[in-house]
C-alpha cells in the first residue's frame, strides 16, 4: 500500500510537472503570438520599436530593456528606446561604437547572444562597464539578425540567471523583431527604388515631350509665311507646355520699334494685357525682363517670385507703386524665364516664359529648354523677316518694270494684275503692257522671261521697249515677234521668253472690235463670249530667244458687247500638286464667272480661285493677268 501510495504520489508529481510545463508553453506561445500580430501590422521602424518596448512581455526578472539600432555606415549603434535604464547609463551609452568592447557591440558584431548573470561577471568580462551605473545585476544582449543583416541589439537587464528556455524565447522574439525591421527596410528600399524609377520615367517623359515640342515647333516654323505668323505660332505652341504666359519680342533694327506677341489660353486675360500695354508701352531701357535681356544678351531666371522680388520690381517700375502691386496681384506670378533671341547678327529680341496661376516653379531643365526654343526661333524669325524684306524690294522693283498705268480705251473695260510668288525674293520675269499706237489701235502685251533676278528683269525691260518700238513703226504682229526674238538673242543673256502680242481696234460697223492675237510659246488667250462656250484664240508659236527664225500664227477675232478676253502667264496654271489647274480647268473657271462682271471683278475671281488651291505665299511662280471686256 505504501509502495502504491508512493507510486501514486510520484505519478501525481509527474502530472503536475507536465501541467506546469504545458502552462509555460502556452504562456510563451501567447506572448509570441501577441508580438507577431503587432509586428505583422507594423509599417515603420517606430512601430517595431514600440512593440519591443511595450508589447514584448519579458520575464518579471528582467526589469529593464534597451534597444540600439545601427545608424549609417560608420558602425555606430544608437539608443532608440529604453525602459528602466538609469539616466547616467542613458547618457553614457546613447551611442555605441560597434567595434568597442561592450556587450551590445560584441553581440552585434559577432551575431550572437551575450549573457552576463552578475555584476562581478560583467566587470570581469567587460572592464569598461566596471564603473557604469547599473539598475540590474546582469543582462542578456541579443542581436537583431535577419538573413545577412544585423539591425542592432536588444538588451534585457536581469536580476539573476534566466532559464535557458526563457533566453531561447527572447531570442525567438528578437528574431521576429529583426524580421519585421528587415521587411520594413526592404519595403523602404523597394519604395525608394520605385520612386527613383518614377523620377527617371518622369524625366524621360519630360525629355520626350521637350523633343516632341521642339520638333513640332520646327515644323510650325517651316510652315509660317512671315515673321509675324511665326511669333503668333510660337506663343500659341508654348502655352501651356512652357508656361501660363509666353511673349516674343522681336527687334528688326534700323530704329524700328520692338514687335511683341503675347500668348495665354484665356482671351480675356490677353485683352487685359493688351490694354495694359497700351497704357504702359514697352520700355527698351527697362532694368529687368525682356528689355534688360535684349541689351545684355544673357538669360534672366527667377525660379521663385517672392515678396522681395515683387518689391524690387515695383521699385524699378515707372508704374505708380499701388497700381503696380495691384497688377502683380492679379497676375499671380510664381516663376519667370527670359532668354535672348541670338542670331548671327546678334541679339534680335527675347522670349519670356511665365508661370502664374498654375503655380509651377521652373528649374534648370526648363531654362535649358527655353534657351533651345529661343535658339530655333531666333534664326527662323530673322530669315523670315529678311525674306519679307527681299520680297518687298523685289516686288517694288518688279512693279517699277511694269507700266505705271494702262492706256484708256473708250468702249473697253481693261484690268491688269501682277501677283508675285510668295517664296520668290528676286525680281520675276512676268510682264504686261497696254498702250496706244495711233488714234484707233491699241496693243496688249503679256509675257514671261525665264528665271528671276537681274537678268530676267533686264529681259523684261528689253521685251517691253522692243515691242513698243516695233509697234510704233507700224510693224505687223509677225514682224513684232521677229523683232522681239532678235532683241532677246542679241542681249547675250542666254535666256528665253514667251509672249502674247495683240492689237485691238474698232471694226468698221462701229459696234464690234477686231482683235488680232499672236502667241510666241505663250499660253493662248481665253475668249469668253457673252453667249457661247469659252475657247482659246490662235495657235501656239515658237518660244523667243532660242532659234534664229520663229514661227507665229496671227489670228483675228471679232468681239462684241459683253465678250471677255483673258491674257495670262503660266503662273496661273503652274500649280504644285495635288492642287492641279490645267488650261481646261482655267477655261471652266472663267466660264463660271457671272456674265456682266467687270474686268476687275473677273481678275479678282481668277485670283481667288488660284489662291484657294495654293496660297500666294506658297506659290512658286508669279502671275500676270490682263482682262479685256467689251462694254455694253
Amino acid at each position: 500500500m505504501i509502495r502504491d501510495r508512493q507510486t501514486g504520489d510520484g505519478r501525481a508529481n509527474i502530472s503536475v510537472g507536465r501541467a506546469l510545463r504545458g502552462t509555460v508553453v502556452v504562456d510563451r506561445l501567447r506572448r509570441l503570438g501577441a508580438v507577431t500580430a503587432e509586428l505583422a501590422a507594423a509599417v515603420g521602424e517606430s512601430q517595431v520599436v514600440k512593440v519591443a518596448m511595450e508589447t514584448l512581455d519579458a520575464p518579471g526578472s528582467t526589469p529593464s530593456r534597451a534597444l540600439w539600432l545601427v545608424r549609417g555606415d560608420d558602425g555606430q549603434l544608437e539608443l532608440v528606446a529604453h525602459d528602466g535604464l538609469l539616466e547616467d547609463a542613458v547618457e553614457r551609452f546613447a551611442r555605441i561604437d560597434s567595434a568597442s568592447d561592450l556587450p551590445g557591440a560584441v553581440a552585434f558584431r559577432e551575431r550572437r547572444t551575450v549573457v552576463s548573470p552578475s555584476r562581478s561577471d560583467t566587470a570581469k568580462r567587460y572592464p569598461a562597464l566596471e564603473d557604469a551605473a547599473r539598475s540590474t545585476e546582469g543582462f542578456i544582449a541579443i542581436p537583431l539578425c535577419f538573413r545577412e543583416d544585423c539591425f542592432g541589439v536588444l538588451v534585457f537587464g536581469s536580476d539573476g540567471e534566466l532559464p535557458v528556455s526563457e533566453v531561447t524565447f527572447l531570442e525567438a522574439v528578437t528574431a521576429q523583431l529583426a524580421q519585421a525591421l528587415g521587411r520594413i527596410q526592404l519595403a523602404g528600399e523597394l519604395e525608394e527604388r520605385a520612386m527613383q524609377l518614377a523620377i527617371v520615367a518622369e524625366r524621360e517623359r519630360h525629355r520626350r515631350e521637350q523633343l516632341e515640342f521642339l520638333a513640332d515647333l520646327t515644323m510650325t516654323a517651316i510652315s509660317c509665311e512671315d515673321h509675324l505668323e511665326l511669333m503668333r505660332a510660337v506663343v500659341d505652341k508654348a502655352v501651356p507646355t512652357l508656361g501660363d504666359w509666353c511673349s516674343v519680342y522681336f527687334l528688326a533694327g534700323g530704329g524700328a520699334p520692338v514687335e511683341i506677341e503675347v500668348g495665354h489660353h484665356d482671351p480675356a486675360r490677353l485683352e487685359w494685357v493688351e490694354e495694359l500695354r497700351g497704357r504702359y508701352p514697352f520700355d527698351p531701357e527697362g532694368e529687368s525682363g525682356a528689355a534688360a535681356v535684349i541689351r545684355s544678351g544673357r538669360t534672366e531666371f527667377i525660379p521663385r517670385v517672392t515678396d522681395q522680388v515683387i518689391d524690387e520690381a515695383i521699385a524699378r517700375s515707372s508704374v505708380e507703386p499701388q497700381e503696380a502691386r495691384s497688377i502683380l496681384s492679379v497676375l499671380r506670378l510664381t516663376s519667370i524665364i527670359t532668354v535672348p533671341l541670338l542670331a548671327k547678327r546678334g541679339v534680335i529680341g527675347a522670349m519670356q516664359f511665365v508661370s502664374a496661376e498654375s503655380g509651377r516653379g521652373y528649374d534648370s531643365d526648363d531654362v535649358a529648354l527655353a534657351e533651345a526654343v529661343a535658339g530655333r526661333v531666333a534664326e527662323t524669325i530673322t530669315n523670315l523677316w529678311l525674306t519679307e524684306q527681299h520680297r518687298h524690294i523685289s516686288v517694288t522693283l518688279q512693279e517699277a518694270l511694269l507700266p505705271p498705268k494702262l492706256a484708256v480705251v473708250p468702249g473697253l473695260d481693261i484690268a491688269a494684275r501682277y501677283w508675285p510668288a510668295g517664296v520668290v525674293t528676286a525680281v520675276g520675269g512676268d510682264f504686261y503692257d497696254v498702250f496706244a499706237v495711233g488714234d484707233r489701235t491699241w496693243v496688249v502685251l503679256i509675257g514671261d522671261a525665264c528665271g528671276t533676278g537681274p537678268d530676267a528683269a533686264a529681259l523684261t525691260s528689253i521685251a517691253r521697249h522692243t515691242v513698243r518700238a516695233a509697234a510704233r513703226h507700224a510693224e505687223p504682229p509677225s514682224k513684232v515677234i521677229e523683232w522681239l526674238n532678235q532683241a532677246i538673242a542679241l542681249s547675250d543673256r542666254d535666256l528665253f521668253c514667251t509672249a502674247c502680242y495683240a492689237t485691238i481696234e474698232p471694226a468698221s460697223d462701229g459696234a464690234s472690235w477686231l482683235l488680232e492675237t499672236t502667241a510666241a510659246g505663250h499660253p493662248l488667250p481665253v475668249l469668253r463670249p457673252r453667249d457661247g462656250r469659252v475657247t482659246t484664240l490662235g495657235q501656239p508659236g515658237t518660244v523667243l530667244g532660242v532659234f534664229d527664225q520663229v514661227q507665229s500664227h496671227p489670228a483675228t477675232t471679232v468681239l462684241t458687247a459683253g465678250d471677255v478676253v483673258v491674257f495670262y502667264t503660266d503662273g496661273v496654271t503652274d500649280v504644285s500638286p495635288p492642287a492641279y489647274l490645267t488650261a481646261e480647268d482655267l477655261n471652266l473657271l472663267i466660264e463660271a464667272i457671272p456674265i456682266g462682271s467687270t474686268a476687275d471683278e473677273i481678275s479678282d475671281a481668277i485670283h481667288r480661285s488660284v489662291a484657294e488651291r495654293v496660297p500666294d505665299a506658297k506659290r512658286r511662280d508669279d502671275i500676270a493677268l490682263v482682262v479685256l471686256r467689251v462694254e455694253d
